[in-house]
Protein backbone atom coordinates (compact mmCIF):
# COMPACT_ATOMS: atom_id res chain seq x y z
CA UNK A 1 0.00 0.00 0.00
CA UNK A 2 1.15 3.51 -0.79
CA UNK A 3 1.83 5.55 2.34
CA UNK A 4 0.60 9.06 3.15
CA UNK A 5 1.47 10.98 6.29
CA UNK A 6 -0.71 13.95 7.18
CA UNK A 7 1.31 16.58 9.05
CA UNK A 8 -0.97 18.55 11.36
CA UNK A 9 -0.20 21.04 14.13
CA UNK A 10 -3.08 20.09 16.45
CA UNK A 11 -5.57 17.25 16.36
CA UNK A 12 -8.48 16.86 16.78
CA UNK A 13 -9.37 20.51 16.36
CA UNK A 14 -12.99 21.60 16.84
CA UNK A 15 -13.18 23.88 13.83
CA UNK A 16 -11.33 21.71 11.34
CA UNK A 17 -13.79 19.05 10.24
CA UNK A 18 -12.44 19.51 6.70
CA UNK A 19 -9.06 18.12 7.76
CA UNK A 20 -10.66 14.95 9.10
CA UNK A 21 -12.64 14.70 5.85
CA UNK A 22 -9.35 14.94 3.93
CA UNK A 23 -7.82 12.14 5.99
CA UNK A 24 -10.86 9.92 5.44
CA UNK A 25 -10.61 10.61 1.70
CA UNK A 26 -7.06 9.20 1.64
CA UNK A 27 -8.17 6.15 3.63
CA UNK A 28 -11.04 5.53 1.20
CA UNK A 29 -8.59 5.83 -1.69
CA UNK A 30 -6.75 2.83 -0.28
CA UNK A 31 -3.68 4.54 1.17
CA UNK A 32 -1.85 3.51 4.32
CA UNK A 33 -2.49 6.66 6.32
CA UNK A 34 -0.67 8.02 9.35
CA UNK A 35 -1.05 11.35 11.17
CA UNK A 36 2.01 13.24 12.38
CA UNK A 37 0.70 15.49 15.16
CA UNK A 38 2.49 18.35 16.89
CA UNK A 39 0.00 18.57 19.76
CA UNK A 40 -2.57 15.90 20.56
CA UNK A 41 -5.79 17.31 21.99
CA UNK A 42 -8.52 15.57 23.98
CA UNK A 43 -10.55 13.31 21.69
CA UNK A 44 -13.61 13.53 23.91
CA UNK A 45 -13.93 17.26 23.21
CA UNK A 46 -14.13 16.63 19.46
CA UNK A 47 -17.50 16.83 17.73
CA UNK A 48 -16.23 14.15 15.32
CA UNK A 49 -15.67 11.32 17.82
CA UNK A 50 -17.84 8.87 15.85
CA UNK A 51 -15.82 9.36 12.66
CA UNK A 52 -12.53 9.19 14.55
CA UNK A 53 -13.56 5.82 16.00
CA UNK A 54 -15.07 4.52 12.75
CA UNK A 55 -11.85 5.06 10.80
CA UNK A 56 -9.56 4.13 13.73
CA UNK A 57 -7.83 7.50 13.50
CA UNK A 58 -6.38 7.32 17.00
CA UNK A 59 -4.37 4.21 16.07
CA UNK A 60 -2.82 6.06 13.12
CA UNK A 61 -1.29 8.90 15.16
CA UNK A 62 2.44 9.57 15.53
CA UNK A 63 3.50 12.36 17.89
CA UNK A 64 6.16 14.72 16.54
CA UNK A 65 8.58 14.15 19.42
CA UNK A 66 12.30 14.44 18.68
CA UNK A 67 13.13 12.94 22.10
CA UNK A 68 15.70 15.58 22.98
CA UNK A 69 17.03 15.07 26.54
CA UNK A 70 16.45 18.05 28.83
CA UNK A 71 19.79 17.60 30.57
CA UNK A 72 22.43 19.45 28.54
CA UNK A 73 25.20 16.90 29.13
CA UNK A 74 22.96 13.95 28.28
CA UNK A 75 21.71 15.86 25.23
CA UNK A 76 25.27 16.44 23.98
CA UNK A 77 26.29 12.81 24.56
CA UNK A 78 23.21 11.57 22.73
CA UNK A 79 23.92 14.01 19.90
CA UNK A 80 27.42 12.53 19.39
CA UNK A 81 26.03 8.99 19.54
CA UNK A 82 23.36 9.76 16.94
CA UNK A 83 25.91 11.45 14.68
CA UNK A 84 28.23 8.44 14.87
CA UNK A 85 25.34 6.04 14.23
CA UNK A 86 24.34 8.00 11.11
CA UNK A 87 27.80 8.70 9.76
CA UNK A 88 26.88 7.22 6.37
CA UNK A 89 24.31 10.01 6.07
CA UNK A 90 26.75 12.74 7.03
CA UNK A 91 26.31 14.62 3.72
CA UNK A 92 22.51 15.15 3.94
CA UNK A 93 22.86 15.87 7.67
CA UNK A 94 25.50 18.51 6.96
CA UNK A 95 23.37 20.04 4.21
CA UNK A 96 20.35 20.13 6.52
CA UNK A 97 22.38 21.95 9.18
CA UNK A 98 23.69 24.42 6.59
CA UNK A 99 20.16 25.33 5.49
CA UNK A 100 19.15 26.36 9.00
CA UNK A 101 19.97 29.89 10.14
CA UNK A 102 22.28 28.95 13.00
CA UNK A 103 23.80 25.85 14.54
CA UNK A 104 21.67 23.97 17.05
CA UNK A 105 21.84 20.47 18.46
CA UNK A 106 18.11 20.25 17.77
CA UNK A 107 18.61 20.01 14.01
CA UNK A 108 20.22 16.55 14.22
CA UNK A 109 17.43 15.19 16.42
CA UNK A 110 14.93 16.62 13.98
CA UNK A 111 16.69 15.16 10.93
CA UNK A 112 16.85 11.68 12.48
CA UNK A 113 13.18 11.82 13.43
CA UNK A 114 12.10 12.59 9.85
CA UNK A 115 14.62 10.22 8.27
CA UNK A 116 12.53 7.29 9.52
CA UNK A 117 9.83 8.41 7.06
CA UNK A 118 12.14 8.67 4.06
CA UNK A 119 10.38 5.84 2.23
CA UNK A 120 6.88 7.30 2.68
CA UNK A 121 5.22 8.23 -0.62
CA UNK A 122 3.53 11.53 0.31
CA UNK A 123 3.64 14.03 3.15
CA UNK A 124 0.37 15.97 3.02
CA UNK A 125 0.77 19.01 5.23
CA UNK A 126 -2.27 20.93 6.43
CA UNK A 127 -1.48 24.67 6.59
CA UNK A 128 1.61 26.26 5.09
CA UNK A 129 2.95 27.02 8.57
CA UNK A 130 3.35 23.27 9.20
CA UNK A 131 5.58 22.80 6.14
CA UNK A 132 8.69 23.28 8.29
CA UNK A 133 11.11 21.44 8.22
CA UNK A 134 9.83 19.43 5.22
CA UNK A 135 10.78 22.26 2.85
CA UNK A 136 14.42 22.16 3.98
CA UNK A 137 14.49 18.36 4.13
CA UNK A 138 13.17 18.24 0.58
CA UNK A 139 15.94 20.57 -0.53
CA UNK A 140 18.53 18.25 1.00
CA UNK A 141 17.32 15.00 -0.58
CA UNK A 142 14.19 13.93 1.32
CA UNK A 143 12.39 11.38 -0.88
CA UNK A 144 8.64 11.71 -0.12
CA UNK A 145 6.54 14.02 -2.25
CA UNK A 146 5.66 17.14 -0.25
CA UNK A 147 2.09 18.38 -0.74
CA UNK A 148 0.95 21.41 1.24
CA UNK A 149 -2.64 22.58 1.54
CA UNK A 150 -3.12 26.23 2.48
CA UNK A 151 -6.32 27.18 4.29
CA UNK A 152 -6.24 30.96 4.74
CA UNK A 153 -4.42 32.64 7.61
CA UNK A 154 -1.20 30.92 6.50
CA UNK A 155 -1.07 33.17 3.40
CA UNK A 156 -1.30 36.49 5.25
CA UNK A 157 1.81 37.99 6.83
CA UNK A 158 2.65 38.51 9.60
CA UNK A 159 1.17 35.03 10.15
CA UNK A 160 -0.55 34.72 13.52
CA UNK A 161 0.58 38.29 14.15
CA UNK A 162 4.29 37.52 14.52
CA UNK A 163 5.76 35.39 11.68
CA UNK A 164 7.37 37.79 9.15
CA UNK A 165 7.67 37.20 5.42
CA UNK A 166 11.45 36.99 5.31
CA UNK A 167 11.54 34.28 2.66
CA UNK A 168 9.40 32.07 4.87
CA UNK A 169 8.03 29.98 1.98
CA UNK A 170 10.98 30.29 -0.44
CA UNK A 171 12.18 26.68 -0.05
CA UNK A 172 8.64 25.33 -0.17
CA UNK A 173 7.86 27.13 -3.43
CA UNK A 174 11.04 25.76 -5.03
CA UNK A 175 11.25 22.23 -3.64
CA UNK A 176 7.64 21.36 -2.78
CA UNK A 177 5.83 19.03 -5.18
CA UNK A 178 2.37 20.62 -5.04
CA UNK A 179 0.54 23.46 -3.28
CA UNK A 180 -3.27 23.44 -3.06
CA UNK A 181 -5.76 26.18 -2.24
CA UNK A 182 -9.53 25.99 -1.76
CA UNK A 183 -10.51 28.92 -4.01
CA UNK A 184 -9.14 31.17 -6.74
CA UNK A 185 -9.00 33.95 -4.15
CA UNK A 186 -6.58 32.04 -1.90
CA UNK A 187 -4.60 30.78 -4.90
CA UNK A 188 -4.00 34.38 -6.02
CA UNK A 189 -2.77 35.30 -2.54
CA UNK A 190 -0.31 32.39 -2.57
CA UNK A 191 0.95 33.40 -6.03
CA UNK A 192 1.54 36.92 -4.69
CA UNK A 193 3.85 35.34 -2.09
CA UNK A 194 6.01 33.88 -4.88
CA UNK A 195 4.46 30.48 -5.57
CA UNK A 196 4.82 29.47 -9.25
CA UNK A 197 1.44 29.00 -10.94
CA UNK A 198 2.44 25.57 -12.22
CA UNK A 199 3.01 24.38 -8.63
CA UNK A 200 -0.51 25.36 -7.57
CA UNK A 201 -3.81 23.53 -7.84
CA UNK A 202 -7.30 24.56 -6.66
CA UNK A 203 -9.21 21.89 -4.74
CA UNK A 204 -12.25 23.11 -2.78
CA UNK A 205 -13.27 21.74 0.58
CA UNK A 206 -16.23 19.50 -0.11
CA UNK A 207 -19.37 18.49 1.76
CA UNK A 208 -20.85 15.05 2.27
CA UNK A 209 -24.14 15.36 0.39
CA UNK A 210 -25.23 11.97 1.73
CA UNK A 211 -25.27 13.61 5.16
CA UNK A 212 -26.21 17.20 4.32
CA UNK A 213 -29.39 17.06 2.24
CA UNK A 214 -32.82 18.78 2.28
CA UNK A 215 -35.48 17.29 4.52
CA UNK A 216 -38.25 18.50 2.15
CA UNK A 217 -40.68 19.29 4.96
CA UNK A 218 -43.25 21.97 4.25
CA UNK A 219 -42.44 25.32 5.86
CA UNK A 220 -45.12 26.11 8.46
CA UNK A 221 -43.67 28.94 10.60
CA UNK A 222 -44.47 32.55 9.72
CA UNK A 223 -41.22 34.00 11.06
CA UNK A 224 -38.38 34.09 8.51
CA UNK A 225 -35.73 32.11 10.36
CA UNK A 226 -32.15 33.12 9.57
CA UNK A 227 -29.10 31.11 10.61
CA UNK A 228 -25.31 31.44 10.53
CA UNK A 229 -22.72 28.87 11.56
CA UNK A 230 -19.05 29.42 12.33
CA UNK A 231 -16.50 30.31 14.96
CA UNK A 232 -17.19 33.62 16.67
CA UNK A 233 -14.33 35.55 15.12
CA UNK A 234 -14.22 39.08 13.72
CA UNK A 235 -13.50 37.79 10.21
CA UNK A 236 -16.95 36.12 10.21
CA UNK A 237 -18.68 39.49 10.71
CA UNK A 238 -21.49 38.18 12.95
CA UNK A 239 -22.25 41.68 14.17
CA UNK A 240 -23.50 42.60 10.67
CA UNK A 241 -26.07 39.80 10.91
CA UNK A 242 -27.23 41.18 14.25
CA UNK A 243 -27.38 44.74 12.89
CA UNK A 244 -29.42 43.57 9.90
CA UNK A 245 -31.93 41.76 12.12
CA UNK A 246 -32.21 44.84 14.34
CA UNK A 247 -33.02 47.05 11.34
CA UNK A 248 -35.61 44.61 9.96
CA UNK A 249 -37.36 44.22 13.32
CA UNK A 250 -37.45 48.00 13.72
CA UNK A 251 -39.38 48.05 10.43
CA UNK A 252 -41.87 45.53 11.79
CA UNK A 253 -40.45 42.56 9.85
CA UNK A 254 -40.89 39.18 11.55
CA UNK A 255 -37.42 37.59 11.48
CA UNK A 256 -35.19 35.66 13.89
CA UNK A 257 -31.53 34.70 13.85
CA UNK A 258 -29.70 31.66 15.22
CA UNK A 259 -25.93 31.86 15.67
CA UNK A 260 -24.05 28.58 16.07
CA UNK A 261 -20.42 28.60 17.14
CA UNK A 262 -18.02 29.67 19.85
CA UNK A 263 -15.08 32.05 19.96
CA UNK A 264 -13.49 35.21 21.25
CA UNK A 265 -16.28 37.48 19.95
CA UNK A 266 -19.05 35.88 22.01
CA UNK A 267 -19.06 38.58 24.71
CA UNK A 268 -19.18 41.41 22.19
CA UNK A 269 -22.03 39.75 20.29
CA UNK A 270 -24.03 39.12 23.46
CA UNK A 271 -23.60 42.78 24.42
CA UNK A 272 -24.85 43.87 21.00
CA UNK A 273 -27.91 41.61 21.26
CA UNK A 274 -28.65 43.05 24.71
CA UNK A 275 -28.13 46.59 23.42
CA UNK A 276 -30.80 46.09 20.76
CA UNK A 277 -33.03 44.13 23.18
CA UNK A 278 -33.14 41.18 20.79
CA UNK A 279 -32.80 38.34 23.31
CA UNK A 280 -36.09 36.87 22.12
CA UNK A 281 -35.15 37.15 18.44
CA UNK A 282 -31.47 36.22 18.28
CA UNK A 283 -30.27 32.95 19.79
CA UNK A 284 -26.63 32.03 20.42
CA UNK A 285 -26.43 28.25 20.71
CA UNK A 286 -22.70 27.61 21.00
CA UNK A 287 -20.83 24.75 19.35
CA UNK A 288 -22.86 21.93 17.82
CA UNK A 289 -22.05 18.54 16.34
CA UNK A 290 -22.62 17.94 12.64
CA UNK A 291 -25.87 16.13 13.37
CA UNK A 292 -27.04 19.07 15.49
CA UNK A 293 -25.98 21.58 12.81
CA UNK A 294 -27.91 19.66 10.16
CA UNK A 295 -31.02 19.63 12.35
CA UNK A 296 -30.72 23.39 12.88
CA UNK A 297 -30.34 24.00 9.14
CA UNK A 298 -33.46 21.94 8.45
CA UNK A 299 -35.41 24.13 10.90
CA UNK A 300 -34.34 27.42 9.27
CA UNK A 301 -35.09 29.20 6.00
CA UNK A 302 -32.13 31.31 4.96
CA UNK A 303 -28.37 31.26 5.64
CA UNK A 304 -26.27 34.39 6.23
CA UNK A 305 -22.49 34.83 6.09
CA UNK A 306 -21.44 38.45 6.47
CA UNK A 307 -17.69 37.75 6.58
CA UNK A 308 -15.49 40.83 6.15
CA UNK A 309 -11.85 41.83 5.87
CA UNK A 310 -9.74 42.16 9.00
CA UNK A 311 -7.36 45.14 9.44
CA UNK A 312 -4.45 43.02 8.14
CA UNK A 313 -6.38 42.28 4.94
CA UNK A 314 -7.20 38.69 5.83
CA UNK A 315 -10.55 37.44 4.59
CA UNK A 316 -12.52 34.21 4.61
CA UNK A 317 -10.99 32.02 1.89
CA UNK A 318 -13.93 29.70 1.22
CA UNK A 319 -16.53 29.02 3.87
CA UNK A 320 -17.74 25.45 4.34
CA UNK A 321 -20.96 26.24 6.22
CA UNK A 322 -22.44 28.08 3.23
CA UNK A 323 -22.06 24.87 1.21
CA UNK A 324 -23.56 22.71 3.96
CA UNK A 325 -26.52 25.08 4.20
CA UNK A 326 -27.16 24.97 0.45
CA UNK A 327 -26.86 21.18 0.47
CA UNK A 328 -29.71 21.24 3.02
CA UNK A 329 -31.81 23.36 0.68
CA UNK A 330 -31.22 26.84 2.13
CA UNK A 331 -30.51 29.84 -0.11
CA UNK A 332 -27.60 31.95 1.17
CA UNK A 333 -26.80 35.66 1.43
CA UNK A 334 -23.11 36.56 1.71
CA UNK A 335 -20.76 39.50 1.48
CA UNK A 336 -18.38 39.62 -1.46
CA UNK A 337 -15.39 38.99 0.78
CA UNK A 338 -12.43 36.78 -0.06
CA UNK A 339 -13.38 33.43 -1.55
CA UNK A 340 -16.92 33.25 -0.19
CA UNK A 341 -18.53 34.24 -3.49
CA UNK A 342 -17.23 31.04 -5.07
CA UNK A 343 -19.41 28.96 -2.75
CA UNK A 344 -22.70 29.95 -4.38
CA UNK A 345 -24.19 30.96 -7.71
CA UNK A 346 -25.16 34.61 -7.40
CA UNK A 347 -28.81 35.21 -8.22
CA UNK A 348 -29.47 31.47 -8.51
CA UNK A 349 -28.66 29.75 -5.20
CA UNK A 350 -28.37 32.97 -3.22
CA UNK A 351 -27.12 36.54 -3.33
CA UNK A 352 -23.67 38.11 -3.13
CA UNK A 353 -23.77 41.57 -1.54
CA UNK A 354 -21.11 44.27 -1.51
CA UNK A 355 -18.78 43.89 1.44
CA UNK A 356 -19.90 45.90 4.51
CA UNK A 357 -23.15 46.89 2.76
CA UNK A 358 -25.74 45.99 5.40
CA UNK A 359 -28.53 47.81 3.57
CA UNK A 360 -28.10 45.50 0.59
CA UNK A 361 -28.24 42.48 2.91
CA UNK A 362 -31.51 43.77 4.40
CA UNK A 363 -32.91 44.37 0.92
CA UNK A 364 -32.07 40.83 -0.18
CA UNK A 365 -33.69 39.39 2.94
CA UNK A 366 -36.78 41.44 2.12
CA UNK A 367 -36.94 39.82 -1.34
CA UNK A 368 -37.53 36.46 0.36
CA UNK A 369 -40.20 37.97 2.60
CA UNK A 370 -42.01 39.64 -0.29
CA UNK A 371 -41.69 36.56 -2.49
CA UNK A 372 -41.84 33.43 -0.28
CA UNK A 373 -41.64 31.06 -3.27
CA UNK A 374 -38.09 32.35 -3.79
CA UNK A 375 -37.00 30.35 -0.74
CA UNK A 376 -38.12 27.10 -2.35
CA UNK A 377 -36.89 27.96 -5.85
CA UNK A 378 -33.43 29.11 -4.78
CA UNK A 379 -33.24 26.29 -2.24
CA UNK A 380 -33.66 23.73 -5.03
CA UNK A 381 -31.01 25.47 -7.12
CA UNK A 382 -28.70 25.50 -4.08
CA UNK A 383 -28.87 21.71 -3.77
CA UNK A 384 -28.10 21.30 -7.48
CA UNK A 385 -25.19 23.76 -7.27
CA UNK A 386 -23.56 21.94 -4.35
CA UNK A 387 -24.01 18.49 -5.90
CA UNK A 388 -22.38 19.66 -9.11
CA UNK A 389 -19.48 21.60 -7.59
CA UNK A 390 -18.81 20.68 -3.97
CA UNK A 391 -20.02 17.13 -3.28
CA UNK A 392 -17.42 15.17 -1.36
CA UNK A 393 -17.59 12.43 -3.98
CA UNK A 394 -16.38 14.79 -6.70
CA UNK A 395 -13.73 16.32 -4.45
CA UNK A 396 -12.51 12.82 -3.52
CA UNK A 397 -12.04 12.06 -7.20
CA UNK A 398 -9.83 15.14 -7.56
CA UNK A 399 -7.70 14.07 -4.60
CA UNK A 400 -7.41 10.53 -5.93
CA UNK A 401 -5.95 11.91 -9.17
CA UNK A 402 -3.55 14.18 -7.29
CA UNK A 403 -2.31 11.43 -4.97
CA UNK A 404 -1.79 8.99 -7.84
CA UNK A 405 0.15 11.58 -9.86
CA UNK A 406 2.41 12.43 -6.92
CA UNK A 407 3.12 8.74 -6.27
CA UNK A 408 3.97 8.19 -9.93
CA UNK A 409 6.26 11.23 -10.05
CA UNK A 410 8.11 10.26 -6.86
Amino acid sequence: MKKIIFKIGQFPHLSETFILAQIITAIKCGYNVRLLIGELLDFETSKQVDLIKKYEIEEKIIIEDYRIPKNKIVRLLKWFFILASNFKNIKPIRNFHKENTKFSLTWLFQWVFYHQFNEVDIFHTQYGTNSKPLDILKRTGFKPAVLVTFHGHDAFFPINGFIPNNGYYDNLFVYGNLITANTTYLADKIIELGCPKELLSIVPVGVDTRFFYPNNETRTHKTLKLITVGRLDKVKGHHFCIEAVAQLINKGIDVSLTIIGEGSERGNLENLIEQYKLQGKIFMKGTKSQIEVRKELWEHDLYLLTAVALPDGRRETQGLATIEAQACGLPVIVYDSGGVKYTLEDGVSGFVCNEFDMIEVCNKIMEFIENPSLLMDMGKEAVIFVNENYSQFKIDEKWKIIYNQLCNEK
